[in-house]
């Protein structure tokens, strides 16, 4: 039997907002080669965050990317609804609370490419992996 562990909150949100883009191979931790070729993207990266005995207190970057200002806007937008309005559960995994302390801002990237960031706070608990 595995010991009880965090959940891995990188993957478990990245699997949640899959939908949002038309699949698990437009989200990831990291900014692909080929961004270009995969836009919409979404990229969740973890950024810190305590612990206690009970629950994980992530800080999460969600960093939305899209060619027009008119797609990222609307999907960093829509990534905030459904990370702070919906019960969050992958498989086993559950997200208790998700907060958003720094909404979708206009952040710099390349040439051709937009992008919205965000930063949220996602408490999870220890979960017995299958």
């Amino acid at each position: 039997m595995t010991a009880p562990r965090f959940p891995d909150v990188q993957k478990v949100l990245a699997a949640a907002l899959a939908a949002l883009v038309g699949g698990p191979e437009h989200t990831g931790s990291e900014t692909p080669d080929d961004l270009q070729d995969r836009l919409p993207y979404i990229r969740v990266r973890r950024r810190g965050g305590p612990s206690d005995r009970f629950s994980d207190y992530a800080s999460v970057e969600v960093d939305v990317f899209a060619s027009r200002y008119d797609v990222a806007e609307p999907l960093a937008e829509a990534v905030r609804e459904l990370l702070t309005g919906t019960p969050i559960t992958v498989g086993r995994a559950v997200i208790d609370r998700i907060t958003c302390p720094n909404g979708p801002v206009e952040r710099p990237w390349g040439p051709g490419v937009r992008r919205f960031g965000a930063t949220y706070r996602v408490v999870s608990r220890r979960y017995a992996p299958s």
